[in-house]
């Protein structure tokens, strides 16, 4: 069984419609298909069974139907796609900016493209970034992909996150057989784990090791 989830985003557009109804007066419903528009679509969804929850993007629950989450874990795959999973009680702000980045339209399915990565990871994350509590910058989609490199999402997370990621991606590409110019999809495995806000220099995670 699949659970919505609203993201803040989505709360915040829900509280401008209020307001709204508030000044203007009118129906509630049509305010919202108004003003909202598809603002609730991207939201991840969770799917769960047997006690094994997964956060996914919203379009690709109808794609992980036929595939029980506890599986999709076991076996890196759901039928034809290959699955990377990024557990957030070991990345509470990986898998945070993960989600946001969903959030805002950042594609579930990528391309691997190691030949990219260093170009993208300078483009994502210049020396610029700012890393005011002494983090690492994360960005999604990741730089060892097609789709990585400017305009991916960026968050501060904390250094180990950030070594864990890359060995988690690393080998979730070995233990999928996700070669280079294969596509796979990202999920997040513990959705409940994602870290509420944004890192302020305190590790959250439940779990700091790092193998996935």
């Amino acid at each position: 069984m699949a659970t919505k989830s609203t993201s803040k985003l989505g709360l915040l557009a829900l509280a401008a419609v209020g307001v709204a109804v508030l000044v203007q007066g009118g129906d509630l419903e049509e305010l919202a298909d108004d003003l909202l528009g598809d603002v609730f679509t991207a939201d991840p969804v969770v799917i769960e069974e047997d006690g094994v929850a997964l956060l996914v993007a919203v379009d690709q629950e109808a794609a992980l139907e036929q595939c029980k989450p506890a599986r999709i874990v076991a076996d890196r795959r759901c039928g034809d796609t290959k699955v990377v999973v990024f557990d957030a009680t070991k990345m509470a702000f990986v898998t945070r900016n993960i989600s946001l980045a969903w959030g805002e339209g950042k594609p579930p399915i990528l391309t691997k493209d190691a030949s990219r990565e260093v170009a993208n990871r300078r483009a994502a994350c210049p020396r610029s970034f700012k890393r005011p509590h002494g983090g690492s910058c994360d960005e999604y989609p990741f730089a060892s992909t097609r789709q990585g490199g400017a305009g991916a999402r960026t968050e501060e997370v904390p250094a180990r996150e950030n070594s864990c990621q890359g060995g988690t991606l690393a080998r979730g590409y070995n233990l999928a057989g996700i070669r280079e110019g294969d596509d796979y999809l990202v999920v997040i495995a513990n959705p409940s784990a994602i870290a509420n806000g944004p890192y302020a220099g305190v590790d959250v995670a439940k779990d700091r090791s790092c193998q996935a």
